[in-house]
């Protein structure tokens, strides 16, 4: 290459990039033509909102103002008291509909079918409160609570109940 071939080149690379530049502005220009700002006026409930997102979450306290600050939060959560949860609805068809008819609905693995001669074989085999424990920590296939760690145990026996009827 010569340097007239480098004159071109760079001529032109500074033509394409000026053109870039040149149709950037005009889109720019075209779309604030179609969509003009408006000024927003923000409801004060979203403000709050907004306030309330962004504020800091702890402060950094020391000296006789951070032994203070400790000293009252310590108050405040011996003062709160935490109201004990509601025990869950002991419901065998539910606990049965909501997970296990999954697997022992369609006897996926093995399983036994509620209502069938191999549930009752089980039942008399086994007894009820092995079927329990069986359904509690799991057996063959099954994994321990059906796969549902949350159930306790009176719901899983709900549960066998409702399987055995």
């Amino acid at each position: 290459m010569n340097h007239k071939d480098d004159r071109a080149f760079v001529r032109q690379f500074t033509g394409v990039i000026v053109a870039f530049m040149v149709l950037t502005v005009v889109l720019i220009f075209v779309a604030r033509a179609m969509h003009p700002e408006t000024e927003t006026t923000q409801s004060p409930a979203r403000a709050a909102i907004a306030a309330e997102r962004i504020a800091p979450v702890g402060a950094v306290r020391s000296g006789e103002s951070g032994a203070a600050a400790l000293a009252e939060a310590q108050a405040a959560m011996a003062a709160a008291v935490v109201a004990p949860a509601e025990p869950a609805e002991v419901n065998g068809e539910s606990v049965y509909n909501g997970l296990c008819m999954a697997c022992h609905g369609a006897g996926v693995s093995g399983a036994p079918i509620p209502g069938t001669d191999q549930m009752a074989a089980r039942l008399t085999e086994k007894g009820l409160d092995m079927l329990v424990t069986n359904a509690i920590n799991g057996i063959n296939a099954m994994p321990a609570r059906g796969g549902n760690p949350a159930l306790t145990d009176e719901q899983i026996r709900a549960a066998v109940e409702f399987m055995i009827q």
